[in-house]
C-alpha cells in the first residue's frame, strides 16, 4: 500500500513538472521590441486628398502598423485624430510623421507633446530627420536638432495659415488683401531677388525692407502662384 502511494506521488510530481511553464519576471529586449509598435499620424488642409495620401503611403513604407490620418486646418485648436494617435501610443513605441508642422503650429506646442512623449519613454521622429528619445547617449544631437528645426517651424506654420486665409477668400470671391505696405515695385525686387538666390538678410541689406516683411512678401507671392 505505501509503496502504490509512493508510486503515485512521483508520477504526480513528475506530470507537475513538466507542464510547469517558466515565466520571466522581465522581458528580453527582444520581447520587448516584438511588443513596441510604429504609429504614424498624417494630416493636411481641406481638400489636400493626395497630399494626406502621400504622406500615408510615405508613413506605410516606413513600418507604421497604425496611421491616424485626418484633414483639419493647422490653426485648428483640436485634432482629433492627433490626439487619439498619442493616445494609442505605449511605452516603447514610435512616433512618426512626415515633418513637424503635420502636428504642431507653433515651437511651444511642439515642445510640450515632445516632452510628454519623451516623459512616456515614446520615441519621435519626422521623416525629413527630426529625432527625439528618452536615451542619454543621444540627448545633445536631439537638442540641436530641435533647435534647427523649431528655427523654421514658425515660417512654415505661418505659410500653410497664410494659404489657407487666401484660398478662403478666394472661393468666397472676397480680395485676397493683406498684402504688405510697401510699393509694388519693391514687392517685384525682392521676389525677383529671391528667385536669384539671395538670402532674406541679403535682400534686407539691399532693400531696406524688414525681414518680416520680406518673409511675407515671398511666402504670399509662391502662395498666390500656387492658386492660380
Amino acid at each position: 500500500m505505501f509503496f502504490c502511494i509512493f508510486i503515485d506521488t512521483v508520477k504526480n510530481i513528475c506530470k507537475k513538472t513538466l507542464t510547469f511553464k517558466f515565466k520571466r519576471k522581465r522581458l528580453l529586449l527582444s520581447e520587448k521590441n516584438k511588443q513596441s509598435k510604429a504609429v504614424g499620424y498624417a494630416r493636411a488642409t481641406q481638400n489636400e486628398f493626395e497630399y494626406l495620401n502621400e504622406q500615408i503611403k510615405h508613413l506605410k513604407e516606413e513600418g507604421c502598423s497604425v496611421i491616424f490620418s485626418e484633414l483639419v486646418g493647422l490653426g485648428e485648436e483640436i485634432k482629433p485624430q492627433l490626439n487619439k494617435a498619442i493616445n494609442f501610443l505605449s511605452k516603447g513605441d514610435s512616433f512618426i510623421m512626415t515633418q513637424l508642422d503635420r502636428a504642431f503650429k507653433n515651437k511651444k506646442e511642439c515642445l510640450v507633446t515632445i516632452n510628454k512623449l519623451i516623459n512616456m519613454d515614446i520615441k519621435f521622429r519626422t521623416l525629413d530627420g527630426f529625432f527625439a528619445a528618452n536615451d542619454s547617449s543621444k540627448i545633445s544631437s536631439s537638442i540641436f536638432k530641435i533647435l534647427y528645426e523649431l528655427d523654421n517651424l514658425d515660417a512654415k506654420s505661418f505659410g500653410e495659415r497664410k494659404k489657407e486665409e487666401l484660398l478662403r477668400r478666394k472661393l468666397s470671391g472676397n480680395n485676397l488683401g493683406g498684402r504688405p505696405k510697401i510699393s509694388t515695385l519693391k514687392e517685384s525686387l525682392v521676389i525677383r531677388l529671391r528667385s536669384e538666390g539671395y538670402s532674406y538678410r541679403s535682400i534686407r541689406a539691399q532693400t531696406g525692407i524688414a525681414l518680416s516683411t520680406i518673409r511675407r512678401v515671398i511666402i504670399e507671392g509662391e502662395i498666390e502662384g500656387e492658386i492660380k
